[in-house]
């Protein structure tokens, strides 16, 4: 890392299963998982901001880091940034020209105190915690996504202009935007189905492993009613109808970008009646599900980046996830208090851990 948050120049390796990451708040724990993320997809899980990751007084910063595959191939990512406008990454010395072409490379499961949002947070929170999986096992759906984004900014400029100053609409730009977005649509909407009835079983199996009382349930609610005949057809009426209401508040109302996901904790809907403990514990669940979801797709056995992992969670459970993690993943924990971990039920001895002092680290360089 060179001009990365606080770290000036520094360079560190990791084991290949448990590392430890302690220090006092606000040595740079978080940064080092936030620079894992940003070799993985480009960008931190705390912002979406480049100037807000270089050093203070700084412009820019670069990371380079190697990940190794299932079959122990080495795979160097350096990601530069020169600019709000200016950032380079490249694979193996080949340079990227979107970030498409990263994305489902490396997978990895972040856990931080950010994500408690995934549960308590606006349907939008979901949407792109669901986009952002689903694109990485399943390139057209990635694809798709990208043209739906441009004809709704097309078709919402549009909109905007009748509703703030009274432009006339062109009837048939928008007639023709509309049907290729029922086309779209209908695609996003068949991959979501798919890929969630996938992704629900893992949920509900990692949930039953770790709370035997309750039981959650979660669901994908489609914007549009498709409950029979054609969905490409569904979408464009769909379209049709609302285009009125649309026009009177100066945005598109319907369509995948308004779809709901939901999850319920024994039939209540968690985000309304969930305690903070179960929020944490859903969270966890989801997590987990996660990333079992991208090794059955990918191949490949995910980094997990757990942030904060046993805050609002109780011993009983917190054994439970340490049991759930032994699995040849590698894992990175942070922690204040080494003492508090093995009170969690993590032992911090033998081979496969490693113990990283993040306050020596900055200090040292």
């Amino acid at each position: 890392m060179i001009d990365f948050r606080k770290y000036e120049q520094v360079s560190m390796e990791f084991g290949a299963f448990t590392n430890i990451l302690h220090g006092e708040n606000g040595v740079g724990k978080t940064t080092i998982l936030e620079a894992i993320h940003s070799l993985a997809y480009t960008r931190s899980f705390k912002t979406r901001l480049d100037a807000d990751l270089s050093r203070h007084g700084r412009v820019g910063y670069q990371l380079k880091g190697v990940f190794a595959d299932r079959h122990a191939n080495d795979h160097e990512v350096r990601l530069k940034v020169e600019s709000a406008r200016k950032k380079l990454v490249s694979v193996n010395s080949k340079n990227l020209t979107s970030r498409a072409q990263i994305i489902g490379r490396f997978p990895l499961v972040s856990l931080t105190p950010e994500d408690s949002e995934l549960t308590f947070g606006p349907p939008e929170i979901r949407r792109l915690f669901f986009n952002k999986l689903l694109s990485q096992v399943d390139a057209g759906y990635l694809e798709n996504l990208q043209i739906y984004a441009r004809i709704l900014k097309q078709r919402n400029a549009l909109l905007q202009s009748y509703a703030n100053d009274g432009t006339s609409i062109d009837r048939i730009q928008m007639s023709s935007l509309d049907d290729q977005r029922a086309k779209i649509s209908a695609q996003l909407h068949e991959a979501r189905s798919k890929h969630i009835a996938e992704f629900k079983k893992l949920l509900y199996a990692a949930y039953a492993e770790l709370e035997d009382e309750k039981s959650v349930k979660m669901a994908f609610i489609s914007n549009v009613r498709t409950t029979a005949g054609e969905l490409e057809g569904l979408y464009r009426r769909a379209y049709q109808d609302s285009l009125a209401e649309d026009m009177r508040k100066g945005t598109t109302t319907r369509g995948p970008h308004r779809d709901m996901f939901t999850f319920y904790l024994n039939t209540k809907d968690l985000r309304k009646f969930g305690s903070q403990g179960e929020h944490k514990l859903v969270l966890v669940a989801i997590k987990f599900a996660e990333g079992r979801f991208l090794e059955t797709f990918l191949g490949e056995p995910p980094v997990f980046l757990l942030d904060d992992l046993f805050a609002e969670l109780d011993v009983k459970r917190s054994v439970m996830i340490v049991e759930s993690l032994r699995g040849g993943h590698q894992i990175f924990i942070t922690a204040t208090d080494l003492a508090d971990l093995r009170h969690h039920g993590l032992e911090l001895e033998g081979d496969t851990l490693q113990i990283i002092d993040a306050g020596k680290m900055q200090a040292n360089g």
